[in-house]
């Protein structure tokens, strides 16, 4: 089929091996490995499901090569002949999906952590620490000689398991990024110094390589275009890297970007996906790297950074800024992600909302999971089953929990009917794109709303579902997923006009006045105070807790790290908003809110609007007054309990297969 993105699709030449086209899934951290660094079935089957959706090429993820050089609890080794067996399979598996796949070759240098390492204290150029505070060793010059070697030796078992090719680990600060980086590497051997002395174990790496493997078996390399930091690496110096690369033989050039992934500054820019681009950055942000390198060098240069948006990344490829693309986070969220781009069915495709949950719970839980996509890591336990009996199911909510139920529910043959009380489905999707900087979570209410469409799901919209009106449909199945309300507080005024809630305000439901008040500065309270201030209103929050814009901790709770950040450190100063903090809600009136500070003091906080952002609590009751009515009854999403759009999808498709 003819796609009007043909050009992604062109076959490309890397060393001796040709792509089918120019799509690559990059190398991204899953910890679906087992604890001592095997390959198991639900790697495989990651893998695998991947493999079959039409990329060109695959990298697996980050693979140790070495002991003590682990970054993750479960990742994978490749440091002794016995992982060959397993390696083997996996590279077996993807090749007969249609992809050639690489596997990429890492050692963690000061950021391996000792518990994930037998103990071993992290090794270094130099003794500065690393993320998590634990002191590296300083690598004597034997030691980095048997570095040198370790790689090579790995590189010999990849290709000995059936590799295609290997991608050498030299960015997000680990130990190869960590010789290269001035600001990591302050020895005075032949290793620290100038350019050429700490790039030198990285060429020496390569050299070894070619020795053990010949001059012909694909070499790749990721590494970091701009540290983007004073005293880091900048772009006029990678380049010159990037030639030295070239020169020592190899075939192709993977351009990340981002200092803050040394792990010294969270997970911003994390090895895995594109750099972790949260959702604030715009998609191709990095790209102006890629092409830097690009005209620098005369072999293939990869591409990275959001570009799971098609039409910039055809723009790259037709301006000649690289010659392939990674679509990181995009293959986690939709496997059949390059396939559906090529069909032109991109209206099935599921995007990638750039929340980065991904990195929390893999960081966090050492389980990589996905808020759009609740199959991923399950890819065999959760494909589509037929039911063995056909029955009514009525979903009631239609929310991510409730659309994410009814589509899995259908597409397994069964008949459904989803009733939601108001005009549009989405539920707090609504109010949660409606942040300038969130707008993508409209991405996936987009996509369920096809999906559930296309899957034959009967749609009810202005209904409110009562033990009544679910009487007369007689279902089999009744899946409540009705979602949260906002906490108001019982105080005096607070039904007046001049009241509303966040989540009205950000679905566009309400007009405030030029002054507002919002109370409440958590996650939902601080993004609507920018909502707002955006607009040209003057926004006071107020909040409980001992807080102000000097000192932060106590607002925005809940927003995932680097975004609080970003969100803090760039998104605010400038933006008329004051913050007033350790006040309760006391009254409100038509010139604002009245709060009580803790030695009993009021004040009036002036304001034309008062928006209440005081949490969100489930909305039940439904469950037991259908008792004896329905044979079935399944509860998913706010409705237990108010929390993450991640939880929402994954009860959703968990109980769509229970029935």
């Amino acid at each position: 089929m003819n796609s009007v993105y043909q050009k992604l699709f062109e076959p490309v030449i890397v060393g001796r091996l040709k792509l089918k086209n120019r799509l690559v899934m990059p190398a991204m951290c899953t910890d679906f490995g087992d604890k001592d660094g095997y390959v198991t079935p639900r790697l495989l089957d990651h893998y695998i499901e991947r493999a079959k959706g039409g990329a060109g090429l695959i990298i697996i993820e980050v693979t140790s090569v070495a002991p003590g050089g682990r970054a993750q609890l479960n990742q994978l080794r490749i440091d002794d002949d016995r992982f060959i067996s397993g390696l083997s399979k996996l590279a077996e598996g993807i090749k007969n999906g249609g992809a050639k796949c690489f596997i990429q070759l890492h050692h963690a240098g000061r950021v391996a952590p000792p518990a994930f390492n037998d103990g071993l204290q992290p090794v270094a150029p130099s003794a500065i620490a690393g993320r998590g505070g634990a002191i590296p060793r300083e690598l004597t010059i034997a030691e980095i000689e048997g570095v040198v070697e370790s790689f090579a030796q790995a590189a010999r078992r990849a290709r000995e398991a059936g590799f295609d090719g290997v991608e050498l680990q030299y960015a997000h600060g680990y130990l190869i990024a960590e010789f290269l980086s001035p600001l990591t590497n302050k020895r005075r051997d032949k290793y620290g110094g100038d350019l050429i002395s700490r790039a030198r174990i990285a060429v020496d790496i390569i050299h070894r390589i070619r020795q053990v493997v010949g001059s012909d078996y694909p070499l790749g390399v990721r590494f970091t275009g701009d540290e983007e930091i004073k005293g880091g690496l900048r772009l006029n110096e990678t380049k010159r890297i990037a030639v030295m690369f070239e020169e020592a033989g190899v075939n192709v050039l993977n351009v990340s970007t981002g200092y803050k992934a040394s792990h010294e500054e969270g997970f911003f820019n994390c090895p895995n996906a594109t750099s972790g681009a949260p959702m604030t950055r715009t998609h191709g942000c990095f790209i102006p790297l890629a092409e830097g390198v690009k005209q620098a060098v005369k072999i293939p240069v990869i591409a990275m950074g959001r570009l799971d948006d098609a039409d910039i990344a055809l723009d790259v490829i037709k301006k000649g800024k690289a010659d392939l693309i990674a679509i990181a986070r995009g293959h986690l969220v939709d496997p059949y992600f390059v396939t559906k781009l090529q069909e032109n069915r991109l209206d099935e495709i599921r995007r990638c909302i750039a929340c980065n949950r991904c990195f929390e719970t893999l960081y966090r839980e050492a389980d990589l999971r996905c808020t759009v996509n609740p199959e991923l890591g399950k890819d065999e336990e959760y494909r589509i089953k037929p039911a063995k009996q056909v029955k009514q199911v009525l979903v009631v909510g239609g929310g991510p929990g409730g659309m994410e139920a009814a589509r899995v529910v259908a597409l397994r043959g069964h008949k459904v009917t989803l009733m939601e009380k108001n005009s549009e489905l989405g539920g707090n999707l609504i109010s949660a794109a409606g942040v300038s900087y969130k707008s993508e979570i409209s991405n996936l209410t987009e996509y369920l709303k096809k999906a559930i469409q296309k899957a034959g799901v009967e749609v009810k919209l202005n209904i409110e579902a009562t033990v009544e009106n679910i009487r007369i449909m007689k279902p089999d199945v009744v899946i409540l997923a009705t979602g949260s309300e906002p906490v108001m507080p019982n105080i005096p005024g607070i039904k007046n006009s001049n009241v509303s809630t966040a989540v009205a305000v950000l679905e566009g439901k309400v007009n405030t006045g030029h002054k507002v008040v919002v109370a409440g500065g958590g996650e939902v309270g601080c993004e609507v105070a920018v909502y707002l201030a955006e607009k040209g209103k003057q926004v006071t929050i107020v909040e409980m807790r001992d807080t102000d814009w000097s000192d932060t901790d106590g607002l925005a709770l809940g927003m995932d790290g680097e975004m609080r950040k970003w969100f803090f450190g760039e998104l605010l100063p400038g933006l008329p908003i004051e913050v007033i903090g350790k006040v309760m809600f006391q009254e409100v009136t038509k010139k604002g809110l009245i709060v009580k500070d803790r030695e009993g003091g009021s004040q009036l906080v002036q304001g034309d609007s008062i928006v209440f952002a005081a949490g969100l609590i489930a909305k039940n009751g439904l469950r037991e007054k259908l008792t004896g009515i329905v044979p079935e009854v399944y509860e998913v999403g706010d409705c237990i309990k108010a929390r993450k759009i991640m939880d929402a999808t994954a009860e959703g498709a968990r109980v769509a297969r229970l029935i």
